[in-house]
């Protein structure tokens, strides 16, 4: 059992289970907090980046709205490895008509991770079902861009846009993760997670997790190793030969990056 619980992913043995513990968008997170409190949950569109608490936040709210009632009244899907048409005509329309009691006001919560990759039939099929089940269900679909997401389901939902996380705030948590699992690590290499997430919380903690695991210890080139991605003291060397017009010598160190397999571009 012991070795179950050291093999969780840090990003979901670490995945807020409040609102409190939540970072970033703190804007949207009260108005969450709002919906929770007023206890009346519309359908809500979550579009913003990956790794940035959108799924979460949205779990944190059905936590506080169901309480004892949340493992049998949410389904959660991602829609990028469940998109078909087949998929909101079975599962999900048979958890929509799934007989429940729940306190009064109360609704089953269907949360639709990646719902942009969806077919537009599983779309319009699962319009339908929004609109049948409207009395017992509330759906929550997470999209990295809303576009894509067919007008008949916008228009039926509150639309929240997540902003990507800044390195300050990403940062906040990896020391926190660090001094819970004692990992041993570098300033550069903080610094090297925070540039390789790119403001994608869920990135810097798969890496951290997976360069103390691989290295034992978190260092900038320990980091970018395990990322596969060229080191940004290279590529700046680069693009400073350029400006001083040393092009030989930037297209040696080019052509090293790319003989490693990486592009050129």
């Amino acid at each position: 059992m012991a070795a179950l619980v050291t093999n969780i992913p840090w990003v979901e043995k670490y995945r807020p289970k409040l609102f409190s513990e939540v970072v970033g968008n703190e804007e949207i997170i009260k108005r969450l907090n709002y919906f929770a409190h007023n206890g009346n949950l519309p359908n809500v569109i979550l579009s913003g980046a990956p790794g940035t608490g959108k799924t979460t936040s949205i779990l944190c709210l059905a936590r506080i709205l169901l309480g004892e009632y949340f493992r049998e009244a949410v389904m959660e899907l991602n829609a990028s490895d469940e998109r078909g048409i087949d998929v909101v005509r079975n599962d999900i329309k048979m958890f929509a008509q799934k007989k429940l009691t729940l306190p009064p006001g109360k609704h089953k919560i269907v949360v639709l991770d990646e719902s942009d990759s969806m077919t537009e039939g599983a779309q319009q099929a699962l319009r339908r079902i929004m609109e049948d089940y409207s009395n017992t269900t509330r759906f929550a679909l997470a999209c990295n861009t809303s576009d894509k997401i067919i007008e008949p389901i916008q228009s039926r939902c509150a639309l929240l846009r997540y902003s990507k996380l800044s390195d300050e705030e990403i940062l906040s948590r990896l020391v926190y993760v660090c001094e819970k699992e004692k990992v041993v690590k570098t300033n550069d290499g903080l610094e090297a997670l925070l540039y390789s997430a790119q403001g994608d919380m869920r990135n810097a903690l798969n890496n951290l997790q997976s360069t103390s695991k691989a290295f034992d210890i978190v260092t900038a080139d320990n980091v970018y190793k395990l990322c596969d991605e060229p080191h940004p003291m290279l590529v700046r060397a680069i693009i400073e030969m350029c400006t001083k017009n040393e092009v030989q010598s930037a297209l040696h160190h080019l052509n090293e990056i790319w003989a490693q397999g990486y592009s050129a571009i």
